[in-house]
């Protein structure tokens, strides 16, 4: 029995192994440089895949591969590019330390793409935030066919009626009411839309 137990528990512990998440922990001297994982030119310009210092999950292509592409970016530092070889064992760990760089021009080029992240990223946070005055615009326009129904009843109401009792007026201050919450939530939506299409058109052009 002891042997069998034994057994199951070797099993159990390959297995494990065997399907544990593997990971490369990555170091840079300095810290804060951006890595982009599996591409040796990236576009810069998105957001990096992690920030280091960080524990960088290793796929299962990469892990039978045994390999992972990495590419470090920084301003101010030269950008690299290196091709890890992992470790058997679950965890890799990899300390780069950066060169920097003098020159002027590419030094520019780095802040430009920093600039260009930071408008794509407020452009895309700007599409997200269009869905709020569209959505919005959307409830209101709901609100608007609605009243305008109610006024319609209303006014339908006082065509048929022939004498001006009680009815007869809540009748008529019913179409006025529902006539101005028209109204009101036709501009609503009016604005809600033209905001929302305005956000969202911006947003789009940042993207890029």
């Amino acid at each position: 029995m002891k042997t069998i137990l034994s057994t199951l528990l070797v099993i159990l512990a390959l297995f494990t192994g065997a399907h544990a998440q593997k990971l490369l922990h990555v170091s840079t001297i300095p810290s804060n440089a951006d890595i982009y994982i599996g591409t040796s030119r990236p576009d810069l310009a998105d957001k990096p895949d992690y920030v280091s210092s960080a524990f960088v999950s290793i796929s299962e292509e990469q892990a039978l591969m045994g390999e992972v592409l990495l590419h470090l970016f920084r301003p101010e530092f030269t950008d690299t590019t290196i091709r890890v070889t992992l470790s058997p064992k679950d965890t890799s760990y990899l300390i780069v330390s950066l060169h920097p760089t003098y020159d002027d021009n590419l030094i520019k080029e780095q802040n430009d793409i920093v600039a260009k992240r930071g408008r794509r990223s407020f452009g895309y946070k700007m599409m997200i935030g269009s869905a709020i005055p569209l959505f919005v615009s959307g409830i209101a326009g709901a609100v608007t066919y609605y009243q305008i129904s109610r006024a319609e009843d209303a006014k339908k109401t006082l065509e048929k009626t022939r004498i001006h009792s009680q009815s007869y007026e809540n009748a008529k201050q019913d179409f006025r009411d529902s006539r101005d919450k028209a109204k009101t939530a036709r501009k609503t939506t009016i604005a809600g839309l033209a905001t929302g299409a305005t956000l969202l058109t911006l947003g789009f052009i940042l993207s890029f």
